[in-house]
């Protein structure tokens, strides 16, 4: 891990998807969310949802532009099928995401190299099994998010953890309760589902494992 030279973390959505990142050898470690999008600039996550072409073979637009072709009525769309299976979703979906971040790292680092140089934290629900995750590594790997199925240049994070690590360094800072045994609770209003979780502090930046969980 010694070549990493810019973290990325990406939210990948059910309705929403989003994306930032820092480099390493900043003096603050500064994070940058991404706010240029498809059509749509000054928002930090676009819709996750693509638009194929007839075949539904080729992805013709995504993220805002792809919701605003959607069909104005439900029966607009009723003798037609949706033939694209799960993983193709995942794998175009994070194609374009891929490409965005190249387009997006470029100007600031032009000798970043994706596959060498950036370490990629994707967040997933808590109750992702190890296979679901197997998955999404099979997905990035399609999508030319990493150049080896097993990278350690590809970690998976939990929604609450990334939720967790943010509250630490941000909200429990600027209220001054970082104190060992401080306990807080995230409510993770989803495009799906609500998940709650609580968790205690047990040192300096440590959190100790979750009190109380509850999923959907």
């Amino acid at each position: 891990m010694e070549n990493i030279l810019v973290i990325v973390g990406i939210d990948f959505g059910t309705t929403f998807t989003g994306f930032s990142y820092c480099h390493v050898a900043s003096e603050n470690k500064d994070i940058v969310t991404n706010e240029q999008w498809p059509d749509d600039v000054g928002k930090f996550k676009t819709n996750t949802v693509l638009q194929y072409d007839k075949e539904f073979s080729k992805v013709v637009q995504w993220g805002k532009p792809a919701l605003a072709k959607r069909p104005k009525r439900k029966n607009d769309n009723k003798n037609e099928t949706k033939p694209v299976e799960l993983f193709k979703l995942h794998l175009d979906y994070l194609t374009e995401v891929g490409e965005l971040i190249r387009k997006t790292l470029k100007p600031s680092w032009d000798d970043v190299d994706l596959f060498e140089n950036v370490l990629l934290v994707l967040s997933v629900p808590a109750e992702y099994s190890e296979k679901e995750k197997a998955i999404m590594r099979e997905c990035a790997y399609e999508a030319k998010l990493i150049g080896d199925k097993k990278t350690e240049f590809l970690q998976f994070t939990t929604e609450p953890e990334a939720a967790a690590v943010y509250c630490m360094e941000n909200c429990l800072k600027e209220y001054e309760t970082t104190g060992i045994g401080t306990t807080f609770m995230i409510v993770d209003c989803g495009g799906g589902t609500v998940d709650l979780t609580t968790r205690k502090l047990i040192g300096d930046k440590k959190v100790g494992e979750v009190i109380q969980q509850l999923i959907n």
